[in-house]
């Protein structure tokens, strides 16, 4: 792990502005692709959805929208959206490997150093002496605080390396709840509309002598709309609250190693990698 270099005053040369300009040039190119691939997946989606509307399947109907929502939302990820969503539910690890190492170092410091939260949440560590040795799982989290050690570099230098391992995965949680979120809130709206179109449809196919038992059938249909727009966004709501739970975890994990390591530092114990 190479340390930061300054950036430079010479006027012909790419300085941190240039790189800050270029990086967000990146950034706009690639959210103005997704919004174009997540406006014409929408649509198409929009359409078959459109289909089945008209055919009165409006469970698959609804379950069309409710995917032409999530494209419009995430684009050409909505694949990796999908398997994060099923990973969160199967599995208790984080998503990417830079948190899972966050996690697995966290474990082995609260093994080493008894870590244990007070009454009042405040985090208390066992005993430790000075200078003491302590042996983490070999992975690239744990070779970076070394190096950071081997550097002489203090406690807010190795809050930064375990914060650039944190960060990755808290924008993955954040938009993907963000983006369940939105299908959550938009689906009663498309339901309503959905049951609007159907009583309209069905007042106009009426003829001049009306009975209950005319109307009973056609309006208990129109209102399935309105059931299965309920229901997807119930369903997306308990996955939007899944990553949320997972992101409020991975907070915990972040900010208890964070404590765990000035710890370390304040105490001058060395960091070794196990093998």
């Amino acid at each position: 792990m190479s340390d930061p270099q300054p950036p430079s005053n010479d006027k012909n040369t790419s300085g941190f502005f240039d790189v800050i300009n270029k990086s967000t040039l990146a950034v706009s190119k690639k959210a103005a692709g997704a919004g174009v691939v997540g406006l014409i997946g929408f649509i198409a989606m929009l359409v078959v959805a459109g289909l089945f509307f008209v055919t009165e399947n409006f469970f698959i109907a609804m379950l069309g929208v409710s995917l032409a929502l999530l494209v419009y939302a995430t684009g050409a990820d909505i694949g990796k959206l999908i398997l994060s969503s099923v990973t969160v539910f199967f599995s208790s690890r984080h998503l990417t490997p830079k948190a899972a190492q966050l996690q697995q170092t966290l474990a082995a410091l609260e093994e080493v150093l008894t870590l244990r939260r007070d009454r009042e949440g405040e985090l208390r560590v066992g005993p430790i002496e000075k200078g003491m040795r302590i042996r983490l799982p070999d992975n690239a989290l744990v070779r970076d605080l070394q190096a950071v050690q081997e550097r002489r570099k203090e406690y807010d230098y190795a809050e930064y390396v375990v914060h650039s391992y944190y960060v990755e995965c808290q924008e993955l949680y954040d938009h993907s709840g963000a983006h369940l979120d939105f299908v959550s809130g938009s689906m009663p709206l498309f339901g309503l509309m959905g049951t609007v179109l159907g009583l309209i449809r069905m007042f106009d196919s009426l003829g001049s002598v009306v009975t209950v038992e005319d109307i009973a059938p056609q309006l208990a249909l129109a209102l399935k709309c309105t059931l299965y727009g309920a229901l997807y966004s119930s369903l997306y709501k308990i996955n939007a609250t899944r990553f949320e739970q997972r992101l409020k975890g991975l907070d915990y994990d972040f900010d208890t190693l964070c404590r765990a390591l000035k710890v370390i530092f304040e105490n001058q114990a060395v960091i070794e990698v196990g093998k």
